[in-house]
């Protein structure tokens, strides 16, 4: 079986490579991207190819509204499907809502112990696992509405 495919967005150089390595040494195929923007771009490349992104990490900085609507805005406009998390120093219910509401798996707020950021990786794959009829780079439509999503 091929090994899931992660692609994180985070800015900062340092938190990237702790975080890609961490994921790596996990078993897990992972890409890497600075932006949001650029990670979405990376996943419409690798979309319908052995590469596939089976899972999005991004971090947002700034886990206002604001900054959600904006990701949120993005990732539709993209026209993937593709599973996500969100890291953020903060959340407030509103935003967690509307993240939960989009379709967000798990926020995870910083700053976080390593182990939280896998369990909670391995318990999305879990919930996507292949009796779900899951297709890399996408999601299912029940995951969206029956997910237990820790958002807020």
């Amino acid at each position: 079986m091929a090994r899931q495919h992660i692609l994180l967005a985070e800015k900062r150089p340092n938190l990237q490579h702790s975080l890609g390595l961490m994921l790596k040494q996990a078993d897990y195929r992972v890409s890497l991207a600075e932006t949001t923007e650029e990670a979405l771009t990376l996943a419409k490349v690798m979309h319908n190819t052995p590469n596939s992104v089976d899972l999005l990490i991004v971090d947002l900085d700034s886990a206002s509204l604001e900054a959600c609507r904006l990701f949120m805005q993005t990732l539709s406009a993209s026209t993937l499907a593709i599973p996500y998390l969100v890291l953020a120093e903060e959340l407030h219910d509103q935003t967690g809502d509307a993240l939960k509401t989009h379709g967000c798996l798990a926020c995870i707020t910083k700053p976080f112990q390593p182990e939280t950021l896998l369990q909670n990786v391995h318990d999305i794959f879990a919930r996507l696992a292949p009796q779900d009829r899951h297709q890399p780079g996408r999601i299912p439509e029940k995951n969206r509405t029956e997910s237990r999503v820790n958002c807020g």
